[in-house]
């Protein structure tokens, strides 16, 4: 059925229309809802195929499954025996619940077509301007449907980019207003030229032979993506597709096609290519501050990053630092505290316009004034673009980026820890073929003099070498264990980390006196470890000090004298056992110190006594002011050996976390 759309139209616009509705059970009582509401439709109901004249403008028939209160009606039959009484009757085919007939949609739509209905109809009652239209455009009263050369010309005038119709030898036939406009043209005036009169001749000849190549062969062009250079300079990106006309008779006639300017997909994509390809130089870079120079120089070279700023977390855990300085105000100066909180939470962070708020979503902000994107434990990425806002690409691009900066500050890290294990390695190569071989070789020879001369002596010496190895083998165990690593960090009180080095010294050779101690941040275990070190090494070179007098120093502070016992040997030169030596801890500005009165260290000797291996004691292993040294290194911390008062030996730690 089809509706005489030329006579419809020519009807009195007073006059309304006139729509039939066959509802048997009243579930096509949302068509005849927003029918009725419609003040230019009159609308009559009717339950069967009988009741519906011939003269109504248009029949609305129902198609709906069996449910629990209903038969199913089957609309497609009533369509034919609409057919047979009412051939002229446009008629529309309403749809409820199609798929559930194991019928989708576009299915029913085009059982509906087949049956010679004019249109199949499934939206909801809810869109009642939509029905309304429908009905009128089957009754061929709808006034937004044109005739096709005006259809055309909206078509072309309104298209967001270039469409274009040629004749057979390359003439402009018509175009869109974006293509005329991209000649400077309008479109009448475009008409009759060809590419010979708006471009270079050698790109107009391959044009023209394209063109001619695709009449031939009858085959389309699709999606060919081309660049040139426009009047002004600039480099342009577009993509292309064409295809033969045909005329009524099917010969070809021309040629119609359509040009989509892609210049900003193809800058965005050289740009990425631009960040991976520059990224390689990060795979280069050999640390943190050469990793954050090659990405500032990097985000230097792409307009699309023109301000990028690194800020790198302290090894030791302090606060974060911009990886480079500079005079002007940076993106740490403006947003410092949204850094920290994007380290902290190890989320992006999106930072508003005026810098006062963040938010984690993209999709809940405008065009944020900045992006900061975590480095994993390594610190954030922040990036602003310089125009106060940043677009979705810029965002894209910078995560990017970010990932391949993680990346290489990961293969730093890796690669430091290799370098620090290969170095331990060597080092316990060294003490193993040196240190090690000295004591074994005693103990070898004086087993072999105790076999033919059996004297006291010789088995002494043996078990001094078996305790001078097993000296090294501690400590040896405790720089592979360990190294230069931490556990967590707690507050804690010095004072107890003193109290909790008893029996790592004589206690008739030491008085372990604490000054007012406070609380720091420390690893509890390695403190304790440092401590035991360092009152090992004043009680192997300690002097006759005053007993009474530290005893006294004691009780005046309110604080704790300690001996406990080990008779370890440490770095620098024996005392005899009946001297008494007086160690004092007690706290700095930032830290805390352990000095004693014994011999004190030469000046010129100081900075030697931390290096491995350093001793000038015949019993002295060499490790134990080592050891000290790394656990204040792994802590963060600066150690420095200085003189008491008493001229023994002090050494002050700095940089160190003080609770007050």
């Amino acid at each position: 059925m089809t509706a005489d759309s030329d006579d419809r139209t020519t009807m009195s616009a007073t006059a309304p229309v006139a729509v039939s509705c066959v509802d048997p059970d009243g579930r096509l009582a949302p068509v005849i809802t927003a029918l009725r509401a419609t003040d230019d439709i009159a609308v009559t109901v009717a339950e069967d195929i009988d009741a519906v004249e011939g003269s109504t403008d248009c029949c609305v028939l129902l198609h709906a499954p069996e449910t629990e209160a209903h038969d199913a009606v089957d609309g497609l039959a009533q369509l034919d025996e609409l057919d047979e009484l009412h051939p002229d009757v446009p008629v529309a085919v309403y749809g409820i619940d199609i798929e559930s007939a194991m019928m989708t949609t576009r299915e029913f739509t085009h059982r509906v077509v087949d049956c010679g209905g004019d249109a199949a109809m499934t939206m909801t009652g809810e869109r009642t301007e939509l029905i309304v239209r429908r009905i009128k455009q089957v009754a061929g009263f709808e006034e937004h449907f044109q005739p096709d050369a005006a259809l055309l010309d909206s078509l072309l005038e309104s298209f967001p980019h270039q469409l274009f119709v040629k004749d057979d030898v390359g003439r402009f036939v018509d175009t869109s207003a974006v293509t005329a406009g991209e000649y400077e043209f309008d479109r009448e005036e475009l008409t009759g030229l060809t590419d010979y009169e708006l471009m270079p001749m050698s790109l107009a000849d391959d044009l023209y032979e394209e063109e001619q190549r695709i009449m031939a062969t009858e085959e389309p062009m699709l999606n060919k993506v081309e660049h040139y250079v426009d009047t002004e300079g600039r480099s342009k990106w577009v993509n292309t597709t064409k295809a033969p006309r045909y005329d009524q008779t099917g010969a070809v006639t021309g040629i119609v096609g359509g040009t989509r300017d892609i210049t900003e997909e193809k800058r965005q994509e050289h740009v990425v290519r631009a960040v991976h390809e520059a990224s390689r130089d990060l795979v280069r870079a050999g640390d943190r501050t050469e990793i954050s120079d090659v990405t500032a120089s990097i985000a230097e070279d792409i307009p699309a990053l023109p301000r990028v700023q690194v800020v790198l977390a302290d090894s030791a855990g302090g606060p974060l630092q911009p990886a480079e300085s500079s005079e002007e105000t940076t993106i740490y100066d403006q947003y410092a505290e949204w850094y920290e909180r994007a380290y902290e939470r190890r989320e992006s962070l999106f930072v508003c316009a005026d810098g006062t708020e963040v938010v984690t979503d993209w999709d809940t902000i405008e065009r944020p004034a900045a992006a900061l994107i975590p480095l994993g434990t390594h610190g954030v990425f922040g990036v602003t673009t310089g125009e106060k806002t940043i677009d979705e690409f810029t965002y894209d691009l910078s995560n990017i980026f970010a990932a391949n900066v993680e990346a290489a500050l990961d293969r730093a890290e890796r690669e430091r820890e290799l370098e620090l294990q290969n170095e331990r390695l060597e080092e316990f190569a060294s003490i193993v073929s040196h240190d090690l071989r000295n004591p074994l070789s005693v103990a070898s020879s004086s087993v072999d003099l105790a076999k033919d001369d059996p004297k006291p002596a010789h088995l002494e010496k043996v078990d001094r070498a078996l305790d001078r190895m097993e000296q090294l083998t501690e400590e040896l165990l405790t720089l592979a264990k360990k190294g230069q690593t931490v556990g967590e960090t707690e507050r804690l009180q010095l004072r107890d980390a003193v109290i909790d080095t008893h029996g790592s010294i004589s206690d008739q050779r030491a008085d372990v006196v604490t000054e007012e101690l406070g609380a720091i941040e420390a690893d509890r275990s390695r403190l304790v470890e440092l401590l035991e070190n360092l009152f090992r090494n004043s009680v192997e070179h300690g002097s006759t000090g005053s007993r009474s007098q530290a005893h006294e120093n004691s009780v005046e502070h309110g604080s704790t004298s300690s001996r406990t016992g080990s008779d370890d040997s440490v770095e620098q030169g024996s005392a005899d056992e009946t001297d008494t030596v007086t160690i004092t801890v007690g706290m700095l500005a930032d830290g805390f110190y352990v000095e004693d009165d014994g011999a004190g260290i030469p000046a010129n000797e100081r900075e030697a006594v931390f290096e491995m291996g350093y001793t000038d004691s015949e019993d002295g292993t060499g490790y134990g002011l080592y050891i000290v040294s790394t656990i204040a290194e792994a802590h963060g911390w600066s150690v420095r050996v200085t003189e008491s008062g008493s001229g023994g030996a002090r050494f002050e730690f700095t940089d160190v976390v003080v609770v007050r």
